[in-house]
C-alpha cells in the first residue's frame, strides 16, 4: 500500500532548507515510497541538488520582504501566478501528500495543495521560523519543528518535536582519523562553511601567535575558498599544529574526531555537529534573516551542549577553546547533551510519522 503513496516536496532557496527535504525523501524511498518528486525554481539550488536523485519539475516562486510594504505591492499579483503554477504541477504529479521544508519557494505549492485538499506535512528547521512555513501553516496537517521553542510560531497548527533531518550519517568507526589531527593531540575543527566566517577567521588569526604555543592541540582551520590566500598574504607564519584549508573533502570524518568543534549556527550544520554529539562554540552569522541563527545556538547552548560567542564579542575564542578542552569533565557533558537534544534519525522518524497517518 505504501508504494502506491504518491509524494511532492517543495522546498528552495537555500541547502538549508533543500537537505531536510532531501533526507526525508531518502527515508522515504528506503521504506519503499517510489512516486517521489520534487517542485522548485528552474537553475536553482533546489534544481542542482535535486535533479540527480528526484524527478524535478519547474515552477515560479515569489520572495516575501520581511517588514517592506513597497516591495511587497505587487505580492498578492505575484503570488497568485506562483500558485497556479504550482496547480499545474500538482495535476501532472496527482500527489497524495505534499512535504515542505521552507523557502518562499514551497509557499505555492503549499497554498496549493491546501486548498485542493491534498495533507500536507511541513518541517520548519530553526529556533525562528520562516515567513513561507508561518504562512503556510494553516494548511498544514503537522509541523515537525526541532525543538520547543519554535512551537510558538505555530498555535493553532498541530507540532511534534524532532531533530533537524540529516543525510544519513557514517559510523565513526568506519572514518580514517585525518592526519592532520596528529595522534596524541586533541583536536579543533573551525568549520565556516564553504565561503568561510569572517568573525571566525577574524578571532582565529588574532589567535595564531597563542595557537602555536600549544603542540598538544591540532587545529584544522577551513577558512573558505575566497579567504586562504589572503589570510597568508596578512600572516608570515602559520603554526605547524594549524592547517590552514580551503576545503574539506571529507567533512564528516574531520567532525567524528574532533574533540571541539567551532561553526556558524545554521540549521543543517547544527544538526550534523548535534547528531555525532560533539561539543562545539557557535558564533551565529549575524545577518542571517531574523537573527536566526543566534537563536539556534542559544537553543543548544541552553541544553549544555555548547557556547555561544558573537561577531561583536570581545575575541574569547581560544580562551573558551583552552579552557574546553583542559576539562575533560565539562567536554563529556557537552557531547552527552548534544547526544540527547540530536537526533541522526530525524528524518526516518518524520518520514515513518507521515507514513503512520496516511497509509
Amino acid at each position: 500500500m505504501m508504494k502506491q503513496k504518491t509524494f511532492l516536496f517543495a522546498c528552495g532557496g537555500t541547502g538549508g532548507h533543500v537537505f531536510p527535504a532531501v533526507a526525508i525523501a531518502e527515508s522515504l524511498k528506503k521504506f519503499g515510497v517510489e512516486q517521489i518528486s520534487f517542485a522548485g525554481r528552474k537553475d536553482s539550488m533546489e534544481s542542482r541538488l535535486v535533479k540527480p536523485r528526484f524527478e524535478f519539475d519547474e515552477i515560479s516562486a515569489v520572495p516575501l520582504h520581511r517588514g517592506s510594504f513597497m516591495q511587497n505591492l505587487s505580492l498578492p499579483y505575484k503570488l497568485f501566478k506562483a500558485v497556479q503554477s504550482a496547480k499545474d504541477v500538482i495535476k501532472k504529479r496527482k500527489p497524495d501528500v505534499v512535504v515542505a521544508t521552507g523557502g518562499y519557494v514551497s509557499l505555492p505549492v503549499v497554498m496549493a495543495a491546501g486548498r485542493m485538499g491534498i495533507p500536507v506535512y511541513i518541517q520548519e528547521q530553526n529556533a525562528v521560523a520562516g515567513v513561507a512555513n508561518k504562512v503556510g501553516s494553516r494548511y498544514a496537517k503537522k509541523i515537525f519543528v526541532t525543538s520547543a521553542e519554535a512551537q510558538k510560531f505555530f498555535p493553532n497548527t498541530e507540532t511534534q518535536v524532532f531533530g533537524n533531518p540529516v543525510r544519513e550519517l557514517p559510523k565513526i568507526e568506519t572514518l580514517p582519523r585525518p592526519k592532520e589531527f596528529r595522534e596524541g593531540t586533541k583536536s579543533v575543527l573551525i568549520v565556516g562553511g564553504s565561503q568561510g566566517a569572517r568573525g571566525i577567521n577574524v578571532k582565529m588569526e588574532e589567535s595564531l601567535s597563542a595557537i602555536a604555543g600549544r603542540t598538544d592541540i591540532s587545529v584544522v582551520w577551513q577558512a573558505g575558498a575566497k579567504n586562504v590566500e589572503n589570510i597568508r598574504e596578512r600572516v608570515s607564519h602559520i603554526p605547524e599544529n594549524v592547517t590552514l584549508t580551503a576545503f574539506l573533502d571529507n567533512i564528516y570524518a574531520y567532525i567524528g574526531h574532533a574533540d571541539l568543534i567551532v561553526s556558524r549556527a545554521g540549521a543543517s550544520t547544527l544538526a550534523e555537529i548535534l547528531a555525532f554529539g560533539k561539543p562545539s562554540i557557535l558564533f551565529p552569522f549575524p545577518f542571517a534573516t531574523a537573527n536566526h541563527q543566534e537563536f539556534n545556538a542559544r537553543v543548544v547552548e541552553k541544553a549544555g551542549a555548547a557556547l555561544v560567542e558573537l561577531d561583536s564579542d570581545p575575541n574569547d575564542l581560544w580562551n573558551k577553546v583552552q579552557t574546553l578542552l583542559s576539562n575533560e569533565e565539562k567536554l563529556n557533558k557537552m557531547a552527552q547533551a548534544a547526544k540527547s537534544i540530536g537526533m541522526p534519525d530525524a528524518a526516518d522518524q518524520i518520514a515513518k510519522t507521515i507514513l503512520d497517518a496516511e497509509c
